[in-house]
């Protein structure tokens, strides 16, 4: 009987496959319109919450009006100006020269949204274009696209999609399509600059560098790594001239776990909140720091040494996926709209039991902290508590470690060749999906 179902099983696996190869652009569009629809809907009755109302739309405004950013307020928007460029020049386009007011802000509010709306879409469309043009097709092409869309639309807690952190998810998207495409300077130009966007990506950065040295050479590879030092130098380095510029970003990040541990999901909480509590031990912030420096200094050496190693094996969404998964494991401060910066390029993996195993651990944490927050309903109020928020950040830690033992599972399985298009049924799963044919 267990044998007869799982025939069945894979003969529907398999019908699946057929129908999602010869549909999918026709059940993506579909996907699109009523994801899109929901979302609209979900924008019209909120008001986009306290990050945009407070920090983003504000600090974006002060700097469209030839104002410094950063000299009130420091950690409100702690984002590079660029950020605050992208934000204010939306408003700018959509609401004119309106003035920030009790009765205007909504108002910004909802176009900014809207015009994250597009760039989730944006996002979706550039995952199914990288995996048809790595030669996935069937459920494999479709469902990273569709989990993207949908996972906002049918959560519990749905809002970190209205963080402007979304429009920077295309630039990321489109900077690995185009490594993908073999366009290694744009792929790499674009990197930087979802990097001077939000800092997430910055350490994915020199290894992909590193990749490309140890392919092309360093005098191949030189342009390119001097267009990309200098568009960090002057999108993180330059507007530290900017008084407050540096107590906003650096403080943000480096701050000591406001809140006594119930601020974020980041592992650090084991030192803001459980050594306190159960061993009456208050670490100084110089102590926090030096932890967090030297995890994310181990875990990049490591990924380095894996990247120059595996070169032939690794391709660059394998890469920028690590080099996210290195600084996001140990950051200080996490939410879940940081760790979708991650689950970007994991989509682009393309392996279907992966993308639903990463997916469903990434929606189980973003739930847990909605509860965590007491957001209605909530069933277990203790989340709430320093420890509650050390359970909860222990499974955002697992999405990304989870992830990481994907991709580094899969190196020592790999032949040491040249990167080559390969058909979907090789990588899609262990074994090779049955095709449905007729009698």
């Amino acid at each position: 009987m267990l044998e007869s179902l799982r025939l069945r099983w894979h003969k529907s696996l398999a019908a699946m496959n057929v129908l999602a190869t010869t549909y999918s652009p026709l059940i993506l569009g579909g996907l699109i319109a009523l994801t899109t629809f929901q979302k609209l809907t979900l924008i019209f009755h909120t008001d986009g919450g306290g990050d945009l109302l407070g920090a983003d739309i504000p600090k974006s405004m002060i700097l469209m009006a030839g104002q410094n950013p950063y000299a009130s307020n420091p950690w409100a928007s702690p984002y590079p100006p660029f950020l605050l460029a992208v934000v204010g020049g939306i408003i700018r386009l959509t609401a004119g020269n309106t003035v920030l007011a009790p009765v205007t802000i909504g108002m910004i509010s909802r176009d900014v949204r809207m015009t994250g709306l597009v760039a989730d879409v944006l996002v979706a469309l550039v995952v199914f274009v990288t995996l048809r043009a790595r030669r996935l097709s069937g459920l494999s092409s479709l469902v990273p696209s569709a989990l993207f869309l949908v996972l906002p639309s049918i959560s519990l807690s749905p809002y970190y999609w209205f963080n402007t952190d979304v429009l920077g998810y295309p630039v990321l998207a489109v900077s690995v399509l185009a490594l993908v495409l073999r366009r290694y300077f744009l792929g790499s130009v674009l990197l930087a600059t979802a990097a001077i966007f939000k800092v997430h990506p910055i350490l994915a950065i020199p290894l992909v560098l590193v990749w490309l040295i140890k392919r092309r050479g360093i005098a191949k590879t030189l342009p390119t790594i001097i267009t990309t030092v200098s568009i960090l130098s002057f999108g993180l380095a330059l507007p530290a001239i900017l008084p407050g510029y540096l107590e906003s970003v650096l403080g943000f990040n480096l701050s000591s776990g406001f809140g006594g541990g119930t601020s974020s999901f980041t592992m650090m909480n084991l030192l803001y909140a459980v050594f306190p509590l159960v061993f009456h031990i208050s670490l100084s912030t110089t102590v926090e720091n030096q932890v967090w420096l030297a995890a994310t200094a181990a875990l990049f050496a490591a990924a380095v040494g894996i990247v120059w190693s595996r070169a032939r094996e690794l391709n660059p969404v394998d890469i920028v996926a690590i080099g996210l998964l290195v600084w996001l494991i140990p950051l200080r401060q996490i939410y879940t709209h940081y760790l979708v910066w991650a689950v970007v390029p994991l989509l682009m993996r393309g392996r279907l039991r992966q993308t639903l195993i990463v997916g469903s651990l990434l929606e189980l944490a973003n739930t847990m902290s909605s509860w965590s927050w007491n957001l209605p309903p909530d069933p277990f109020p203790i989340l709430a508590t320093p420890y509650g928020f050390f359970v909860t950040s222990l499974v955002y830690f697992s999405v990304s470690v989870t992830s990481l033992v994907f991709i580094l599972r899969e190196l020592g399985a790999r032949r040491q060749v040249e990167p080559k298009l390969v058909d979907s049924s090789v990588f899609l799963e262990r074994y090779p999906i049955p095709a449905v044919t007729s009698a």
